[in-house]
């Protein structure tokens, strides 16, 4: 609740208090809610905070997302391990210097994102990805043709609705 006051004061006058008495918030509430219950990750508390202040955010604010999507970045944070939020993290916090983070999608050969994860195999690695990429967060490429050991030169990319879902988990 103390994370959810606090967002709420950065948001003051952007805020809908009507929007509080209505069916969408009170189900958002209730999914962000078992979310916060069942986790004691940092990340995952602020993601489901974030997604309630956003819910209630005025109509015609540029930050407002959908309900629907708000109701998917929900479920994303009640159903991803901890892992795969690590590793989405990744994605967003500047894993290649000089890369142009102004793009909403970028890749990276999953080689690269191994190196970023060297107490996790390959196997558990690719198992995250996939986690990620069920939810449409990351999106894992096909193997080439020519294969390489451990998965290496498959590519994995973050996906505009990742990133946006990313916001979430470092706001």
């Amino acid at each position: 609740m103390e994370l959810l006051r606090s967002r709420l004061e950065e948001l003051d006058d952007r805020i809908d208090v009507e929007a509080v008495d209505k069916d969408d918030f009170a189900e958002l509430f209730k999914s962000c809610y078992l979310s916060i219950v069942r986790s004691h990750r940092e990340e995952k508390l602020r993601a489901a905070t974030a997604i309630l202040a956003n819910l209630l955010l005025r109509e015609g604010d540029p930050d407002k997302c959908s309900y629907t999507e708000l109701d998917h970045f929900s479920r994303c944070v009640e159903t991803l391990s901890s892992g795969a939020v690590e590793v989405l993290g990744v994605f967003v916090r500047d894993p290649e210097p000089g890369l142009d983070r102004t793009m909403d999608s970028y890749r990276l050969n999953f080689g690269r994102v191994q190196a970023l994860f060297p107490q996790y195999s390959a196997d558990l690695l690719m198992g995250l990805i996939a986690e990620l990429d069920r939810a449409n967060l990351l999106h894992r490429g096909s193997a080439p043709g020519i294969e390489t050991p451990n998965y290496e030169n498959i590519p994995v990319r973050i996906t505009p609705l990742g990133t946006r879902f990313a916001r979430f988990l470092l706001e």
